[in-house]
């Protein structure tokens, strides 16, 4: 009966002598202190003197009877339904900031500008939401249970399904085994399964907080991306929109100014070239065109150059 199985204790295992594991994974780990090396095996990390890491192995599990390797609260070897010790593998610091280990829940890591990696672990046996910023996530959810990238090539690009802000890299480490480089998009970006991308929803919550966004006007994008693009103010929230091709956003004036010269004479008004929308109309200046919109409900006609009614409305 699985009651009279003797469970060893980690004094036992002190008393008996400890012995240095093949494997090093406290140089994965980097946190000092008893941990589990595998589903089986107990361990000890510690740092000499150079400040490399070793891994001591201190106690053996008998899994065949549902003995397995706890490192949370009691340390040794406990009766459970199944392993539950966490994969494990390097982590290289890309950009500053804290990132979710992409192998165990509970471990996050603060990396300074300098690309140092801090490893942290929540202490209260929950796991590290990233949304948060701290350790609240229930070890029963999917962020804790299930592994949550995919490597198979060097090179391979995926989203981080709990936080859409962060993404991952796949590289080769030094035995040519893969493992995936957390990575985060800048503030106001989101990760779209390819690159990053500004973030709509986010974009909306800024303009309805701002009481300066009116109908119709036009603003610096907050998440700004590329030289033709801008926002505009549509029903109290900013939408991105797109300059015509040939033309550019000049954030001086907040209006789309066309590449080339023309011909034309200060002030006058013209159609627009490329244009999408009928409210739309040009005017002349220094030689360059100016992209301006008609009032709310009127569009331009292009035979008298003016803005009137639209019947439509």
């Amino acid at each position: 009966m699985r009651s009279s199985v003797p469970v060893c204790l980690l004094l036992l295992a002190l008393a008996i002598g400890s012995a240095r594991a093949n494997a090093n994974p406290c140089q994965d780990v980097r946190i000092p202190g008893f941990v589990c090396l595998n589903c089986t095996t107990l361990g000890y990390c510690i740092r000499d003197a150079t400040g490399s890491w070793e891994t001591i192995s201190m106690l053996g599990c008998q899994s065949e009877y549902s003995f397995f390797c706890n490192d949370e609260g009691t340390f040794g070897c406990t009766f459970q339904s199944q392993c539950q010790v966490p994969k494990r593998g390097p982590f290289s610091c890309q950009q500053a900031g804290l990132f979710p280990d992409p192998y165990d829940c509970r471990r996050y890591h603060e990396c300074s500008d300098q690309s140092v990696d801090t490893p942290r672990l929540c202490s209260n046996g929950a796991g590290y939401s990233s949304l948060t910023g701290t350790c609240v996530l229930p070890r029963e959810s999917e962020q804790c249970t299930q592994e949550q990238f995919t490597c198979s090539r060097s090179g391979q690009v995926g989203g981080w399904a709990a936080d859409s802000r962060y993404f991952y890299v796949c590289v080769n480490d030094t035995t040519n085994s893969l493992y995936p480089l957390m990575m985060k998009c800048r503030e106001g970006f989101v990760f779209n399964s390819y690159s990053c991308v500004p973030d709509t929803r986010s974009m909306r919550m800024q303009a309805k907080e701002s009481h300066t966004c009116m109908n119709n006007d036009r603003y610096p994008c907050p998440f700004r991306t590329s030289e033709i693009e801008y926002c505009k103010c549509v029903d109290g929230e900013l939408e991105v929109m797109t300059c015509p091709a040939g033309f550019h956003i000049d954030a001086r004036i907040m209006t789309c100014v066309s590449e080339k010269i023309h011909q034309c004479s200060d002030f006058e008004v013209l159609s627009c070239p490329n244009v999408s929308t009928k409210d739309e109309y040009c005017i002349c200046i220094d030689h360059q065109l100016q992209i301006y919109s008609c009032p709310k409900g009127q569009y331009f006609n292009a035979e008298t150059l003016k803005c009137q009614a639209d019947a439509e409305e």
